[in-house]
């Protein structure tokens, strides 16, 4: 199945965007969870705080369906 992920500023750099400058395409296997996902493609799953899926946060044991737009946000750092 096919999923797309979004992500911005220092999480995009890691997602590698395909389809335009902040979304990746990604496959996978029915039943995988967000985590997991995630890991096979290279992220830590520390850098993901939580995700976004028409406008519903998520969490990393999330397990997408066909088609879903998951948006990544990072961890908020500052000082």
């Amino acid at each position: 199945m096919v999923i797309y992920l979004k992500a911005g500023g220092e999480l995009r750099a890691k997602l590698q965007p395909d389809v335009d400058d902040c979304t990746r395409r990604v496959e996978t296997e029915a039943g995988v969870s967000l985590r997991d996902i995630l890991a096979g493609i290279g992220i830590n799953p520390a850098f993901v705080a939580f995700a976004l899926k028409g406008g519903d946060v998520k969490r990393l044991d999330y397990v997408p369906a066909e088609g879903d737009v998951i948006t990544l946000q990072p961890p908020v750092s500052g000082g």
